[in-house]
């Protein structure tokens, strides 16, 4: 004789004649875990991408709209008859997220709110497609990313609502780092894509449990196919680590510095000093713009003034003074016109102008053919326009004046200038942080090899001439490619002091030290980021010439000369600018073979071409120039290369490690916990030792995919596990006298018989781990099935009887 599992009708459900009560929830702890995995996997994709925008302050914006979007609807699709609310609610809290941003939050009251919008994503369509990674960090680029990543959670959300179409989940989750392993110098990074590939295997666990109807018996559906995956993750895993060991991508950048694109647009005045090395180094003959000047000498066009070298990232400073004009304008102008001639240029780009920060000629005061708002910063002589007037400009006459200095001049004013303002002093003099005064020895030392055995020059202006002949000399030799290969690239303090180390380097370099040399000398000093004088198309005209067709002849003496140039990206340059007393700031150019040394400091090699260093002028011992021979081994001892690093996010993805830990131990750990109460109830013997025994053999069952059916007695189900494993015949039948003699004969295990009976138990669990093979293993440890089992047996009101 058998005892059957009987059917115990729920509380109340007799009375009501409504059948067993269903759950409220549907897979509660499943879609639960599934939804943080999902936030989990997306946001360490989107970490991926500190190092391709500035820092880390954007990613704080990002993570609790993620994991809002998620959570809200995982819940949602737990609960019976609100499931189709789930999509809805995300979408609600995704637009929420955004307009709760800070920019949209700024909208003017008399802009609508899908226009202004449009000029936020416009903004920071500009500075994404004037830079070239790492995008300087902004409100605008920030709000960007969190358009990024609520697009992204929302083609998650759909993609996980459908069973057949959840696995591809992967695609936009991969976004991110995709874009993070093109653009980022040190690649989308080992341990993201280590933790975001954890959070998938983990999320695709999860989904027989996700989209399992109720189940008629145990077991973890299409098991097999669920166990590929894992395997197949996990081997993905290792791969990945293996592999960013050598290959580009993970832990380098697959598009090398040189050739990422930044836009169409060519380099604006955020980031400019790496955007520049970026243009020369893409060789871009192509002309970005021409230009007509009535100025004896060809003219340099500045785009943007560095000033703050003491912060980390050297870029121009956003918070000076700016006056907000439209169109035609005089500009109000600090630039001293003493002695100086005035000139016309005539700027033409073909089609509209490229960037937004407008190329002008030293000492600007008046511009016009500016078709729309655009705002100038009098302190440092550099206009940006907005949008509207880029799209609308496309030619633009400056009226600038050409300052008439020579060597004696300039010595002479030198005696009668005034005092510098606080200003000028603290900004201007300021140095990078030097906690060790390493790097202030260095300048000295510098300094001092510069002027020579005679010492400091007796003022400020052959003080500078000095330090522009010593970086003009054969002592410096001009490279794009060294800095790059050998690690120090751009601009800050310890790239400076390694271009001194080997002397090698573009106008960044030259620039930069020039200006760090002056100001260890006393004199203020700023960089100037913009374009070197083009090359001449061998076109001039005069004034009459131009009067009818072109504007900038009117008004003119009709015999003054206008020679017109071409610029393309190879004049992309940098040069520093001293402010000296009684004169005023004042460009010098340290960089040999580029741009035009100035008439009132000519240099020792003028008009030099870029040649290789000879070796036995160069203590250093620097390689050849652009010689690709000369990177094996240079590397080694690169010092550190000017880019940003990203924050460390190590605390992260140990965080995010321990909260997946966390997850998977959540079921093994409730699964030990009720066989070992069970277990305990089988040694102590009694009454309720039987059902206990009875119930730790059911669940181990499901664990190995062979669950007692619904109404299957102890007899039938173990015999049914001795025909499948002959060699557990006699364990299987100890436990059936045990529990049936305890069921119909009331003779209850005491101590002895608990203790065999718990080792018959032990043997077959032993036996059938053994064999299962090892994908089988992880699943039973990880999700027992008995578990699921259990939770949807007392949620219908399922139990024994005894």
């Amino acid at each position: 004789m058998s005892a059957a599992v009987t059917q115990r009708p729920a509380p109340n459900s007799s009375a009501s004649g409504a059948g067993p009560k269903k759950p409220r929830t549907h897979h509660l702890y499943a879609r639960s875990l599934a939804a943080a995995a999902l936030s989990l996997a997306l946001l360490a994709g989107l970490a991926s991408l500190s190092g391709v925008v500035q820092g880390g302050a954007w990613f704080g914006a990002l993570i609790w709209p993620v994991v809002f979007i998620h959570g809200s609807a995982g819940v949602l699709r737990c609960i019976r008859g609100w499931h189709w609310a789930a999509l809805p609610v995300a979408l609600l809290v995704a637009v929420g997220a955004v307009l709760g941003h800070q920019t949209m939050r700024a909208n003017p009251p008399s802009m609508r709110l899908i226009d202004w919008f449009g000029a936020l994503a416009s903004e920071a369509a500009i500075q994404f497609s004037t830079q070239v990674p790492p995008v300087a960090y902004s409100r605008y680029v920030e709000f960007v990313l969190l358009l990024l990543a609520v697009v992204l959670s929302l083609v998650v959300e759909v993609l996980a609502s459908f069973k057949r179409l959840a696995p591809l989940v992967i695609m936009p989750l991969c976004f991110a780092p995709v874009i993070a392993s093109l653009f980022k110098q040190e690649g989308a990074g080992i341990g993201y894509l280590v933790l975001m590939t954890l959070a998938i295997l983990g999320y695709f666990a999860l989904l027989p449990y996700i989209f399992r109807s109720e189940p008629t018996g145990a077991g973890l559906p299409a098991k097999r196919q669920v166990g590929i995956l894992a395997v197949t993750a996990a081997a993905c895993a290792l791969a990945m680590i293996l592999s960013g060991l050598f290959m580009p991508g993970f832990r380098n950048g697959m598009l090398p510095e040189g050739t990422r694109p930044s836009g169409d647009l060519l380099a604006s005045n955020v980031d400019p000093l790496l955007n520049l090395g970026r243009d020369l180094r893409a060789n871009n003959g192509s002309v970005a713009f021409s230009y007509l000047t009535s100025s004896a000498e060809p003219v340099y066009l500045r785009t943007s003034i560095i000033e703050d070298l003491s912060a980390t990232r050297w870029e121009p400073s956003e918070d000076l003074l700016q006056s907000a004009y439209f169109g035609d304008t005089a500009m109000d102008t600090d630039a001293d016109i003493f002695n100086g001639t005035p000139e016309l240029t005539q700027l033409t780009w073909d089609g509209q102008v490229s960037s937004p920060s407008l190329p002008l000629p030293d000492r600007s005061f008046y511009i016009t053919g500016i078709n729309g708002s655009w705002n100038w910063t009098k302190q440092t002589s550099v206009a940006r326009l907005s949008g509207d007037a880029m799209a609308e400009t496309g030619q633009v006459t400056v009226g600038h004046t050409q300052m008439n200095l020579s060597a004696e001049m300039a010595r002479n004013l030198g005696y009668f200038g005034g005092e510098l303002t606080n200003e000028i002093a603290n900004v201007n003099l300021s140095m990078p942080e030097d906690l060790d005064g390493e790097f202030d020895q260095l300048l000295r030392q510098t300094l001092a090899e510069a002027y020579g055995a005679q010492g400091p020059p007796a003022n400020d202006f052959d003080k500078a001439v000095a330090i522009q002949d010593f970086l003009r000399s054969a002592s410096f030799g001009y490279s794009e490619r060294t800095p790059l290969r050998e690690g120090y690239d751009g601009a800050n303090r310890q790239v400076i002091k390694a271009f001194l180390d080997r002397r090698q380097g573009y106008c960044v370099h030259f620039a930069s030290t020039m200006t760090l040399l002056a100001r260890a000398s006393g004199i203020p000093s700023r960089i100037v980021v913009g374009y070197a004088p083009g090359e001449p198309t061998g076109e001039t005209f005069n004034a009459a010439d131009l009067a009818e067709g072109n504007g900038i002849g009117r008004n003119v003496p009709p015999e003054v000369e206008f020679t017109e140039y071409e610029v393309t990206g190879q004049q992309a340059h940098a040069w520093p600018e001293l402010f000296l007393p009684g004169i005023g700031w004042v460009p010098f150019e340290p960089t040999p073979g580029q741009g035009q040394a100035p008439d009132y400091a000519p240099g020792a090699t003028p008009n030099e071409t870029p040649q290789e260093v000879p070796e036995e002028l160069n203590p250093s011992g620097a390689p050849e120039l652009d010689d690709p021979e000369a990177e094996e081994g240079a590397t080694a001892n690169a010092p550190q290369q000017n880019t940003v690093q990203a924050e460390d996010y190590g605390w992260m993805i140990v965080l995010g490690v321990l909260v997946i830990a966390l997850l998977l131990a959540v079921f093994p750990w409730k699964r030990a916990r009720l066989r070992r109460r069970r277990i305990e109830q089988v040694l102590a013997g009694g009454a309720e030792s039987a059902q206990a025994l009875w119930d730790e053999l059911r669940a181990l069952g499901a664990d190995v995919g062979s669950p007692a059916g619904e109404q299957e007695s102890v007899s039938d189900y173990t015999l049914r596990l001795a025909e499948n494993h002959q060699q557990l015949a006699a364990p299987l039948s100890r436990l059936r006298e045990g529990i049936q003699a305890s069921f119909y004969a009331h003779r209850h295990p005491d101590g002895v018989q608990g203790a065999e009976l718990a080792a018959a138990l032990e043997q077959l669990a032993a036996q059938l781990g053994r064999e299962l093979h090892g994908t089988q293993r992880v699943l039973r440890f990880c999700f027992p099935a008995s578990l699921r089992e259990r939770q949807l047996r007392e949620a219908s009101g399922f139990t024994n009887a005894q």
